[in-house]
């Protein structure tokens, strides 16, 4: 199988956003951005695709912040990074900006409640950290290790264009062992664990806690 890693172009829009979906459901068959704020998964569809275009760095749903890794021409994973407020303002600020631009006003102003319960189990990011989000295979690519190829490409490419950072992090949910098993394996470990005690937030997300991993890089 001959794997190429490259950086996503607009053509691979769709699966970006394939991506974004099933990284959010995390196992499961919730999508938090769906339970949030009360729309269709075709309506979140349409929303991310604007937002791709918009290519605002600084937050995971950038179209420059992907890489994609194709087998055999055919695309097979996707994930995106970024340097925590490497550009002056957080990633939860500039996302939910473009969020509030895209989403009807009306279910925006609806969701406060569930807001106010997702921040229950917010994990802030550190500064100048390296941040992996959007992490998806398809399917029949898994267990080839095409995750931690692109983790290492970002990193170079990161570097390349001269961003200093000394450390990566992801906040996954409690509930996708593999997936910590999986970062514990590449050299992460936990750093932190936040819970949410009203059990409403599983109406929200497949799991009541996140965790913070992360891993140190030699400076």
């Amino acid at each position: 199988m001959n794997i190429t890693i490259r950086k996503a172009v607009s053509e691979d829009k769709d699966f970006l956003i394939t991506s974004i979906l099933e990284a959010e459901k995390s196992g499961g068959n919730v999508v938090s951005y769906c339970a949030i704020f009360g729309i269709t998964e075709d309506e979140l569809r349409t929303a991310l695709g604007h937002i791709l275009d918009e290519d605002m760095e600084g937050q995971e749903l950038a179209m420059s912040a992907f890489l994609v890794a194709e087998a055999d021409g055919e695309r097979a994973a996707a994930l995106s990074t970024w340097v925590e407020k490497a550009k002056g303002m957080s990633s939860s600020m500039i996302k939910s900006n473009l969020l509030m631009y895209f989403i009807d006003r009306e279910k925006i102003l609806a969701a406060g409640p569930n807001l106010t319960l997702m921040n229950e189990v917010a994990i802030p990011r550190d500064e100048y950290a390296l941040q992996i989000e959007c992490v998806y295979t398809a399917p029949k690519y898994r267990g080839k290790g095409l995750t931690g190829k692109l983790i290492e490409a970002h990193i170079k490419q990161r570097q390349e264009d001269g961003m200093t950072f000394n450390k990566v992090q992801v906040i996954l949910l409690k509930n996708n062992v593999s997936a910590q098993k999986a970062y514990e394996k590449a050299g992460f470990a936990v750093a932190e664990e936040k819970r949410c005690a009203d059990r409403a937030i599983l109406k929200l997300l497949p799991s009541d806690t996140k965790i913070l991993m992360q891993k140190q890089l030699n400076s």
